[in-house]
């Protein structure tokens, strides 16, 4: 009877899953086990779901027979005792495609092998092979629309079937004193998140069925923010709840403009992948060194009414609130705090990408430095510096009647359609919100082309 050990992380269903698929295959007896390590770059916002979306593998898995183990501590400590105590033959993951994770991962592998013990790798976190899809002259794209007609065709999805049982190996007693739980935060900070989200990958399932009757009208309603435009499948991607394959060949097979459309977002998580894969260094420094010398504005009080919504632009406000409430944002919403951020207010795209982390559900280390760094104007492929975003314009254009706004400035409910977006420009005053925004729109825009043209010097 050959033993083995799955190490689930941020792959948290049992279906179209190549790692799982592979160490049923390879063992008479599996111990399935998930280790919660603090440095493991989960977020708070992240850690609430995770919470749940483990407690809903447990079940599924629990149908099946078998049972998930949750054990805390270092992953480099732990994964080789586990082994050990257990006489395993392998370790089975799915790759993680971030630069630490992966470093890590080939530290335990060396440990392994120094017993005797295999680390087996598969994917299921990504459809591109980052190596394999490079530019005729062999080096790796750095813009996306030709990465993307190269990526796609070699997109593939084989359906496996979630297993239909599963064996139940109990954890070795040696480490019992590791095994843990994941509390709820308290204070219950994330109480707003449960009435808008459910984990698990049932409710992924559901989420992606429940997109295809919208895929034809996607194109437009994907940017306006009142309305549910959107998949909101990215929390269900990042902790691996669905394979995007499995969204890619259902969507597909859908067909429209609207499919086309949402294949090319999946197209731009892949090549935040790929563009992390090949180069690493772009997670915390600029992808165009010439943005090294920017001198980028430090103001904690600034920033601190950034944060929480509180600059005195209403679009920036609601987006900021929604995504305290939610743990999410709308995403034409993150393009423009995010602009506001960098260019108006002249604060650090890292500051911001922080801040996402921290309090994102989506907490994806990829898209989201991509994201950062394409709307600072820093990055690959991204956005020129000199594309600011007016708020207001961006507001009136995308939720023309406040919808949106209302939704999350309740203060402001009582203003008209148009006034709304711009109270300052109107001279009013509304008791509870900043009576002017805390960067003038004219001049912060100014001062953003002015950095960019002392860089030119």
């Amino acid at each position: 009877m050959t033993q083995g050990i799955f190490w689930f992380r941020r792959d948290l269903r049992l279906a179209d899953h190549p790692a799982l698929e592979r160490a049923i295959q390879s063992h008479d007896a599996l111990l399935l086990v998930y280790v919660d390590d603090d440095a493991d770059g989960i977020f708070d916002a992240s850690r609430a779901w995770l919470r749940r979306s483990l407690g809903k593998l447990a079940e599924d898995i629990r149908a099946r027979g078998g049972e998930l183990h949750l054990i805390a501590g270092d992953p480099e400590a732990l994964i080789p005792a586990l082994a050990l105590a257990t006489g395993a033959a392998a370790v089975h993951i799915s790759a993680l495609h971030e630069p630490d994770a992966d470093a890590r991962d080939a530290r335990i592998a060396a440990a392994l092998a120094a017993s005797g013990i295999a680390m087996r790798r598969a994917g299921g976190r990504l459809l591109t092979d980052a190596d394999a899809v490079l530019t005729q002259s062999s080096t790796p794209f750095r813009v996306f629309t030709p990465f993307h007609k190269t990526a796609r065709p070699t997109w593939r999805h084989r359906p496996r079937e979630a297993p239909a049982t599963l064996s139940g190996c109990a954890l070795p007693s040696s480490l019992e004193g590791a095994r843990t739980t994941i509390a709820a935060p308290r204070p219950r900070w994330d109480s707003g998140f449960w009435g808008m989200w459910a984990p698990g990958e049932a409710a992924a399932l559901a989420r992606l069925d429940d997109l295809l009757p919208r895929l034809h009208a996607y194109p437009d309603a994907r940017d306006v923010p009142s309305v549910e435009g959107t998949s909101r499948l990215s929390p269900h991607l990042h902790f691996g709840e669905i394979n995007p394959s499995r969204i890619f060949d259902v969507v597909q097979q859908h067909g429209g403009i609207g499919a086309d459309k949402y294949i090319a977002e999946i197209g731009w998580r892949e090549f935040a992948y790929y563009v992390l894969h090949h180069w690493p260094s772009s997670l915390n420094d600029n992808f165009n060194p010439k943005f090294d010398a920017m001198p980028w504005h430090h103001d904690p009080g600034q920033l601190e009414a950034w944060q929480y919504g509180r600059t005195g632009v209403p679009l920036v406000d609601a987006g900021m609130r929604q995504l305290w409430h939610e743990g999410w944002m709308h995403n034409r919403v993150r393009m423009v705090v995010a602009s506001w951020l960098t260019k108006h207010m002249g604060i650090d795209w890292r500051q911001g990408a922080a801040w996402f982390m921290h309090a994102l559900v989506d907490a994806d280390l990829a898209s989201n430095t991509l994201g950062w760094q394409w709307v600072a104007g820093t990055g690959v492929d991204a956005a020129p510096y000199f594309r600011i975003f007016n708020p207001a314009t961006q507001s009136r254009r995308f939720d023309p009647q406040g919808a949106y706004l209302r939704r999350w400035l309740p203060e402001l409910r009582g203003l008209g359609d148009d006034a709304i977006h711009a109270p300052w420009e109107r001279g009013l005053r509304v008791p509870g919100y900043p009576v002017k925004p805390i960067v003038d729109l004219s001049a912060g825009r100014d001062a953003a082309l002015a950095r960019l043209a002392a860089l030119a010097k």
